[in-house]
């Protein structure tokens, strides 16, 4: 009886240790997803509040786009690499976990704050936390999942992370209302206090929990190795060489998503304040109006994504997300040139929710391609350099449409002109130079992965 079952749990143990890591790596993949989400909600509850923040500090929108473009966006560009580089050589969960502490110390900084130094300070503080999330979770993914899975797993990362975005506003609309009704309970310090401050601290407490689950994930044992094909492992490269040997590549892509981040960060920094300031919209309907924008923009956006990849993936190859993110531009420039002719925060919801929706659907599969681009032993610091170039994009958004509205305080719609022509000016740039950068995308990923291309066939 022995010899028999013997065989039996002999071949039950590949089964058994298959579940236990799938659930590993499920448990993995929801604390990034988590963090993400956190993430999302200290960005966002940022942006919701800027109007009664402004007012209560009495900053002009010059200070509002100071706050959100350098103060938050720029400084998460500039940090973005060395936190990178910390991340390849020191472990990729020890710095998310300490990203995720700083960020969650400077939103509760972000209440407290008494004057614009003071504020500005803790923007940059959030900034900086927030710089590790893109370089060090598209590394770390790979890490986490098999390499049959990682087109899924970035797939699932990518919705949820998108997803997360309109959460976070939703949630921060919601957090404001509540916090509103529960006032009274709250301990006597914290009652007199406005309830943007509160919404900030409340924000911030989550943050000891959320990295201490970064720290527990677990690593897959081929996780190191994952995106070396077979047959060809080679030398780890140096980063500066590959720069240079790929230039072209790095600055049509990166330059790309930098300019089609920059025209996304016109519409979703300053939707929220259009809305309540030219349509008198209170916080929680813009948190309830942007929130639904993002989540029904990102299901219709999957929903094009996926079909993009039925109906073109073959013929298009690698360079399908690329592809799609052009057409995605193009579209997001007319739906900003629209949002001059909306006569409604309905219509502006709608709308951002277009531009959403066709950005979407090249960004569920960017995960994978900046992996693809990128060599395992530089992944965080090739994804982090680019995070960097795209970032600063980016930070240039709010400034811009902030400056350019300080011109036009004559105008009742002055707001709504900037965001609009600063978005459709982005957008149209960005699709103009992914087109340029396909075709050395697509003899990047061939030389540094010779068989993923017809793999992926």
């Amino acid at each position: 009886m022995n010899t028999h079952a013997l065989p039996d749990s002999t071949a039950q143990a590949p089964r058994r240790a298959s579940f236990t890591g799938g659930l590993l790596a499920g448990y993995g993949l929801l604390v990034l997803v988590i963090a993400t989400i956190f993430s999302a909600l200290d960005r966002q509850i940022f942006v919701l509040l800027a109007e009664p923040l402004g007012l209560s500090l009495g900053l002009s929108d010059t200070k509002l786009g100071l706050l959100q473009g350098a103060g938050i966006t720029l400084f998460s560009g500039l940090a973005a690499v060395p936190l990178g580089w910390l991340a390849d050589r020191w472990g990729r969960r020890l710095v998310l976990a300490a990203c995720v502490l700083v960020w969650a110390v400077a939103t509760a900084a972000c209440g407290l704050a008494r004057d614009f130094d003071a504020l500005f300070i803790a923007a940059i503080g959030l900034g900086l936390g927030e710089a590790g999330l893109a370089p060090i979770v598209y590394g770390l993914i790979p890490d986490i999942v098999p390499e049959r899975r990682r087109v899924l797993a970035n797939g699932i990362y990518a919705l949820a992370a998108i997803l997360g975005a309109g959460l976070g506003i939703a949630l921060s609309g919601a957090l404001v209302q509540a916090l509103e009704a529960v006032r009274h309970v709250l301990p006597a310090e914290l009652q007199p206090m406005e309830t943007w401050r509160l919404a900030f601290l409340a924000v911030a407490l989550p943050g000891p929990l959320v990295a201490l689950a970064v720290l527990l994930i677990r690593l897959h044992p081929q996780g190191g190795a994952v995106l070396l094909d077979a047959g060809h492992a080679r030398a780890a490269p140096a980063l500066g060489p590959f720069l240079r040997a790929h230039r072209r590549t790095m600055l049509g892509m990166f330059g790309g998503s930098g300019l089609a981040g920059l025209g996304v960060a016109a519409s979703g920094n300053w939707v929220p304040v259009v809305a309540t300031r030219i349509f008198g919209e209170s916080a929680a309907q813009v948190g309830n109006g942007v929130g639904s924008a993002y989540l029904l923009g990102t299901g219709a956006g999957a929903a094009i994504g996926m079909a993009c990849v039925k109906l073109l993936g073959r013929r298009v190859g690698l360079a399908l997300p690329v592809r799609v993110v052009v057409i995605g531009s193009a579209l997001s420039v007319l739906a900003s040139l629209a949002m001059l002719l909306t006569q409604n925060a309905t219509g502006l919801y709608l709308l951002f929710g277009l531009q959403v929706a066709t950005l979407i659907a090249g960004s569920v599969l960017a995960p994978t391609m900046l992996q693809d681009m990128s060599p395992a032993a530089l992944r965080s610091r090739v994804i982090a350099i680019g995070s960097a170039l795209t970032v600063g994009l980016s930070a240039l958004s709010p400034v811009l449409v902030g400056a350019w509205s300080d011109r036009l305080t004559t105008h009742p719609h002055g707001l709504l002109i900037a965001m609009a022509g600063v978005g459709a000016a982005a957008f149209a740039l960005a699709a103009l130079a992914m087109v340029w950068a396909e075709p050395h995308f697509a003899r990047t990923v061939a030389a540094i992965h010779p068989g993923l291309a017809a793999r992926r066939d």
